[in-house]
């Protein structure tokens, strides 16, 4: 029997919900501190809310009037616990104001129960056409608003006039990954600091908050948050108060854009200009900026002060105060011929030498180079040029150049000078020769006299070597007399002369001739004293027993004669070095130093190539090429 009556109660609660549930006035329960425990759908179509959004929210909120709170004493109108009837005014979502009846009473525990009915002026009936094709209308230009609300890209939330948040769209929710439904104390759930400064945004000075109690617009701010999903995101938050037609502030309404991506996206691209910007400032050559008209829009410390001109616009735009010489002629630069000027036009300037007179009056020389700057469709928007400050460079080259040919003037004309006194001494030392053969007793003299024509003729040959090596300075062409040669033939005369040395010091000696070898229109005597100078070295730094291999070959580009000996091989560095003027291998004092430096002069001569190069098994390998006659 008990159980079947608590089945009873079960399906009388059920039925009773379920009454309410189809209800056609709004019905709403409230908690003993006035916060809506329950509302039926009339409730949510009367007041636009989804019910997830109207519980929990105070009843004072959402029905205008005095309400009791916390099991308190019912303030007037209400008359003994009860409303009957009562004018209010219900606060929709979209913030319009609906005029209502109320009945209300008191329920057990001190909790309300309330039933709202729209107010219809007497004139208009339920049953009256007009007004329900009125309320029709309303109802889906309602369903309207709705849906653009829903789909608008931006976060939108509205407060009352006390500052309850009463409502949002799904893309302000999905911005801050949630909503917190909280009045203007609490704001401060919504966490938030401004862009500029960093400085976090009290609850107090939120736009909602500012444009309640203060009546202020907020156009477009730029704020920092902090979602309820803990994500950060950077938004542009406007905000402005709603009013009534007497002005009376009665809500707020604040508009949020998400631009975190945008933002990143500048803040990346702001980091990018400014590291560009200080390696621009940074760079130690100079650089010029111009737009299509030539007029210089941005340049770098460096390329002032190249032209140490306080405030200077840079190189010259058709601005005749800027003067410049090609380095090479000494002919000045027209206005037309400036690398910049050429790029405007589309041509590309490469490593020009250029002298120019700086604003202090000093000079300078400068290595230029200079493009046009191109849009994407290939037109000449603008061009850039850069300067490297050459100036010291080129005077250390301009001191060394002018050392090498005063030393080669002079080794010139001493080498010159030299030979007519060495003719002589050795006519002399002829002369005496043969005269002391013809006295008795004259052997110490004759031996003496053979003596001196050896010691002149090897300071002979010395000279002609100081000639070969100032030659080479001078180009050294017009020293050669060529004539058609066989190489073959040249291979063969050296290995043959200094093949008796060879083999007084235990030597073997290969010749190694191509079968065929091109002829080749060259100084004969000059290119045997390279082959003898090669040979000469080989027989020099080779032990007893080792092996030397004289060789020649034909090329594409002529003729490559080699020279190798066996050995332990030459350190790499020695390899280019080794040509140079009186370089001794090892530190050897018995020869001069001269006889590479001579090869090479002598090969350069014929316009030809001379190198060394390391060889399996041998010391070195010295190869020379001839070209073609």
């Amino acid at each position: 029997m008990n159980a079947t009556l608590a089945l009873d109660s079960e399906q009388v609660d059920d039925d009773f919900r379920a009454l309410v549930e189809m209800a056609p006035d709004a019905v709403f329960l409230a908690d003993a501190v006035g916060h809506l425990v329950f509302v039926n759908d009339a409730a949510c179509a009367m007041s636009g809310w989804p019910r997830s959004q109207l519980l929990g929210r105070p009843i004072d909120r959402l029905l205008a009037g005095h309400w009791p709170r916390g099991g308190e004493t019912p303030p007037s109108p209400w008359q003994h616990g009860r409303l009957d009837a009562a004018p209010s005014v219900l606060r929709r979502a979209d913030g319009s104001p609906l005029d209502v009846r109320v009945t209300a009473r008191m329920a057990a525990g001190g909790r309300i129960q309330a039933w709202a009915r729209e107010a219809v002026p007497p004139a208009q009936a339920a049953d009256d056409p007009g007004r329900r094709r009125m309320q029709h209308t309303l109802s889906a230009n309602e369903r309207l608003l709705q849906t653009v609300f829903d789909l608008l890209p931006v976060g939108i939330w509205m407060a009352d006039q006390a500052g309850w948040i009463v409502g949002n769209n799904p893309a302000a929710e999905r911005i801050w990954g949630g909503a917190h439904y909280t009045d203007l104390p609490h704001h401060g759930d919504y966490k938030g600091w401004r862009v500029d400064t960093g400085e976090p945004i009290a609850p107090e000075d939120s736009a909602m908050a500012r444009a309640i109690t203060q009546g202020e617009t907020t156009p477009r701010e730029l704020v920092r948050i902090q979602g309820f999903d803990g994500s950060f995101k950077t938004i542009i938050n406007s905000g402005a108060p709603l009013r009534n037609e007497d002005g009376d502030i009665t809500g707020a309404i604040v508009v949020n854009e998400d631009i975190t991506l945008l933002h990143e996206a500048q803040e990346k691209q702001r980091a990018s200009e400014e590291l560009l910007r200080t390696v621009f400032n940074l760079l130690p050559v100079g650089v010029w900026i111009a737009d299509r008209d030539g007029e210089i829009t941005l340049s770098n410390p460096a390329a002032e002060h190249m032209w140490s001109g306080e405030g200077c616009s840079g190189p010259p735009s058709g601005n005749v105060t800027y003067k410049a010489w090609w380095a090479e002629t000494g002919a000045p630069i027209a206005e037309s011929e400036w690398a910049l000027a050429r790029a405007l036009r589309g041509e590309s300037a490469r490593n020009e030498l250029i002298r120019i007179q700086c604003f202090d009056g000093s000079t300078r020389t400068m290595m230029n180079w200079a493009a046009p700057i191109r849009s994407a469709a290939g037109e000449i928007i603008g061009a850039a040029m850069v300067n490297e400050d050459v100036t010291s460079l080129q005077y250390t080259q301009e001191q060394l150049r002018s050392a090498v040919h005063g030393r080669e003037r002079i080794l010139a004309v001493v080498a010159h000078d030299l030979r007519n006194p060495l003719a002589a001494l050795m006519a002399h030392a002829a002369v005496v020769e043969l005269a002391a053969r013809r006295l008795a007793g004259g052997e110490k003299v004759v031996a003496q006299a053979a003596s001196m024509v050896d010691i002149v003729r090897r300071m002979s040959g010395l000279v002609k070597d100081l000639l070969s090596v100032s030659a080479a300075g001078a180009g050294g062409h017009h020293m050669l007399v060529l004539s058609p040669v066989d190489p073959s033939s040249l291979l063969s005369r050296a290995a043959e002369a200094m093949r008796p040395l060879m083999a007084e010091k235990g030597l073997a000696l290969d010749i190694r001739p191509a079968e065929e070898l091109p002829a080749l229109r060259a100084d004969a005597d000059r290119i045997l004293r390279v082959l003898g100078n090669l040979l000469d070295n080989a027989l020099k730094f080779t032990e007893p027993g080792g092996r030397v291999t004289i060789a020649a070959k034909a090329t594409t580009a002529g003729v490559r004669f080699s020279v190798a000996n066996s050995g332990a091989p030459v350190a790499e560095p020695n390899l280019e070095v080794m040509f140079q003027p009186f370089w001794q291998a090892g530190g050897d004092k018995a020869g001069t130093g001269l006889g590479l430096a001579i090869c090479r002069s002598i090969v350069e001569a014929h316009g030809g190539t001379i190198w060394a190069e390391p060889s399996e098994g041998q010391r070195l390998r010295v190869c020379f090429v001839i070209p073609r006659g």
